[in-house]
């Protein structure tokens, strides 16, 4: 399988100034007519980021979805400076289509301090090499997949991501409340640090959603169902991310009910170190 239209992740996050804390947000054509919403987080923190002192990294963010991004259409982001103190700093961002937000970010950022560590443990999984990456399952299972899916998967997607045990988000599995994937940033960001952490935030809505239809033997590839995120939470742990580096994400789904899914991340390097934790709660509608 051959990816169509190529492009560099690092300009597509990368956004533009243009006055009074409002930057203009970078666009690619992608399959749909939706803006896939890591992309908005990402571009999100980018503006967040470049009204903060260096030295300063964003540790969390809480984001809502509010209407679904128009991929013929740019995006404007709007900061407000709300705080900046001694260690940390707050920024509130709005991203906007046509004079309507589409998503609501709240930042906070902090300088290096040391203290108190302990973390969970990462589980005994196989690493990355060997497994199948999304392109290679798709052309694996291509007899099984509607045209469009086996379409989609022919864009260019600018994060490698290899399921563990073959269990890709747009094909039906066993039931299960849990999923694991390797992934990689294709291109490295090297040490720009806000760069790094905008391409995880971009990361950490790519498989998700997914989970929380998992139990249910649901995808997103299927007619009847309506999938969209509502809203995404992400802390990071460390200071120094490199998303060009294997990072395992292990996810999970404690809850659905009312046409809503509740799905958790945790994402790992290869060594064990836990580099960010994730929540987000998604929209799972069956339509008849």
């Amino acid at each position: 399988m051959t990816e169509k239209n190529p492009f560099s992740l690092l300009d597509l996050l990368d956004v533009d100034p243009l006055e009074d804390n409002m930057f203009l947000g970078h666009r690619v054509d992608m399959p749909g007519p939706r803006v896939f919403g890591g992309q908005v987080l990402g571009q999100a923190l980018m503006a967040a980021s470049k009204t903060v002192a260096p030295e300063k990294l964003v540790h969390s963010s809480h984001n809502y979805f509010i209407r679904p991004g128009d991929n013929a259409l740019p995006i404007h982001y709007q900061v407000w400076l709300d705080l900046d103190g001694r260690s940390f700093s707050n920024r509130r961002v709005v991203a906007s289509q046509n004079g309507k937000p589409i998503l609501n970010l709240t930042a906070s950022f902090q300088a290096p301090e040391g203290g108190l560590h302990h973390q969970l443990d990462a589980p005994e999984i196989d690493g990355p090499d060997g497994l199948l990456n999304e392109n290679e399952l798709g052309e694996k299972y291509r007899g099984s997949l509607p045209d469009a899916v086996y379409e989609h998967l022919n864009h260019y997607r600018p994060i490698e991501v290899r399921p563990v045990d073959e269990a890709v988000h747009f094909l039906t599995i066993e039931p299960t409340t849990k999923q694991a994937m390797w992934f990689r940033a294709k291109e490295s960001a090297g040490n720009n640090l806000a760069l790094q952490r905008s391409i995880l935030a971009y990361a950490t809505d790519l498989a998700l959603l997914s989970t929380c239809g998992r139990p249910h033997e649901v995808t997103w590839t299927q007619g009847n169902v309506r999938t969209a995120s509502i809203d995404h939470a992400l802390w990071i742990h460390t200071a120094d991310v490199r998303t060009e580096e294997w990072l395992l994400y292990l996810m999970d789904s404690p809850w659905s009910g009312s046409a809503r899914g509740l799905n958790r991340g945790s994402i790992y390097t290869q060594s064990g170190e836990l580099v960010a934790s994730v929540a987000q709660e998604g929209l799972m509608r069956i339509v008849e």
